[in-house]
């Protein structure tokens, strides 16, 4: 596996360092050793030497001889002392130097866990002419041995500690360079959920192999979900198509049945009032059927406007100006406040060239919606005024869409878009077209709080 491999090669690298800084430093301590036992052995050869020789020196002499050889070439972790025969000290010193505190409380916790077993000083006399002879003492250091021991252990221990120091410091600094693009492969994932499948696509190559696994993955799920949301755009653009067709057939069907039966209808009114018109009774009978026709038909043209709203408004091309659907939601809006008997007033507001086009399927699109909101606002909002906005910026590819409401709200819009066909019909029409339909309070914590429904809809998407 990469992620391991990448993680544990530069502290392996620390570790090798470790040890051969380790190793150097046994090699070097070890030399130091052979040489400090070589020089002490011949210390103690040049003193023994020079000891020979105290039968001819006097006692200034012999004194000047050891210091001098002590100053020169110390014995190495053992001490001579020289007394007269009095016992008093003439030279020497029984306890070796000392060292760092450090090492001094290292060495007395280690005389304490292990205080060894205790070997007897050397001692012999050096006679002295006409005079007690004098006493030569040579003593075994072991707290000398002590602190040079601990003081290569501690060197060793201090190598050992940066070592790893370094090594945890490698390994962090691995872990997080390794980890790092993990980040983005995390906010990637939290991108996609909230359905931004461009997400996916823009994941960059991963430097490790593992998370190169991850991000392809990620990738091919974004490709996958991009195309079953164009499949799915695709199917809604066919349905709300299918459901335009079918609107087309029956507005056909209405005009050319109806139409013409209410025509012959009217025209067989005509007769009858010119055959009984010596009949005043009859006359108004006749009468009331000719304009009873005539509010059948004026109906019928109503509803085949509402079927077939951009019939014949829209250009060759397939687009529709923004005028001429300005003047449709126009006409829808004055058809709301005469059914509300002008209870319900529709404000319109359009912030757009009105020679610019849109392409039909979406300006029916933007109508349809209008029209169902509407609708629902009048039967479920009890509103005294609803406004339709329409923003369409230039240079922009986007259609800002919205109807605010001051009724009395919604209170569970999950539940409000999976009953009944209003707001699930307006949904399914704003993601056909790229969007994603907004509810939300326009004034939050009032007694009638309102509704707005707000989407934003892509251009090319039609």
């Amino acid at each position: 596996m990469d992620l391991p491999r990448r993680v544990m090669r530069r502290a392996m690298a620390v570790a090798v360092l470790t040890l051969l800084g380790a190793l150097a430093l046994g090699l070097a301590r070890t030399d130091a050793d052979i040489d400090g036992e070589v020089q002490a052995a011949i210390s103690l050869a040049a003193a023994m030497s020079r000891l020979t020789q105290a039968s001819s020196l006097s006692d200034a002499e012999l004194i000047a001889v050891l210091q001098a050889h002590e100053g020169e070439t110390p014995l190495r972790h053992l001490s001579l002392a020289l007394r007269d025969g009095a016992g008093r000290l003439l030279l020497g010193r029984l306890q070796g130097p000392e060292s760092s505190p450090l090492v001094e409380a290292l060495t007395d916790l280690h005389r304490r866990w292990r205080p060894g077993t205790e070997v007897q000083p050397v001692t012999w006399p050096l006679p002295r002419p006409g005079r007690e002879p004098w006493t030569l003492t040579l003593a075994a250091q072991r707290d000398s041995e002590r602190r040079e021991a601990v003081a290569y252990l501690g060197s060793l221990l201090g190598v050992l500690l940066l070592g790893m120091a370094l090594m945890l410091a490698v390994m962090s600094w691995n872990v997080r360079a390794a980890f790092r693009p993990l980040q983005g492969l995390l906010a990637a994932i939290g991108r996609i959920q909230a359905g931004d499948t461009a997400a996916a696509r823009s994941i960059p190559a991963m430097p490790i192999g593992e998370l190169e696994q991850i991000a392809a993955a990620l990738r091919s799920l974004g490709e996958a979900l991009d195309a079953a949301e164009a499949e799915r755009r695709l199917l809604g653009h066919k349905v709300q198509s299918l459901q335009e067709e079918e609107r087309m057939r029956l507005a056909r069907e209405l005009h050319d049945e109806f139409g013409q039966r209410l025509t012959a209808i009217r025209i067989d009114a005509s007769w009858l009032a010119q055959r009984l018109k010596d009949l005043p009774d009859v006359q108004p009978v006749v009468q009331g059927m000719s304009e009873q026709c005539a509010a059948v038909q004026s109906d019928v043209r109503t509803l085949l406007a509402r079927l077939q709203p951009l019939g014949g408004a829209a250009d060759g091309e397939g687009d529709t100006s923004m005028a001429t659907l300005a003047e449709l939601l126009q006409g829808l809006a004055e058809g709301w406040r005469k059914s509300a008997s002008g209870a319900l007033r529709v404000a319109l507001e359009i912030d757009a060239d009105p020679a610019r086009a849109l392409p039909r399927d979406l300006a029916l699109a933007l109508y349809r919606i209008s029209q169902e909101a509407l609708t629902n606002v009048a039967r479920h909002a009890q509103a005294g005024e609803v406004t339709v906005a329409l923003r369409w910026p230039r240079g922009r590819d986007t259609v800002d869409w919205s109807v605010a409401d001051d009724g009395v709200g919604l209170a569970d819009a999950a539940s409000a878009l999976r009953r009944g066909n209003g707001l699930a019909g307006i949904k399914e029409r704003v993601w056909a077209f790229g969007g994603d339909l907004q509810l939300k309070a326009l004034r939050p914590g009032h007694e009638r709080p309102g509704l707005v429904l707000a989407a934003t809809l892509r251009v090319s998407a039609a």
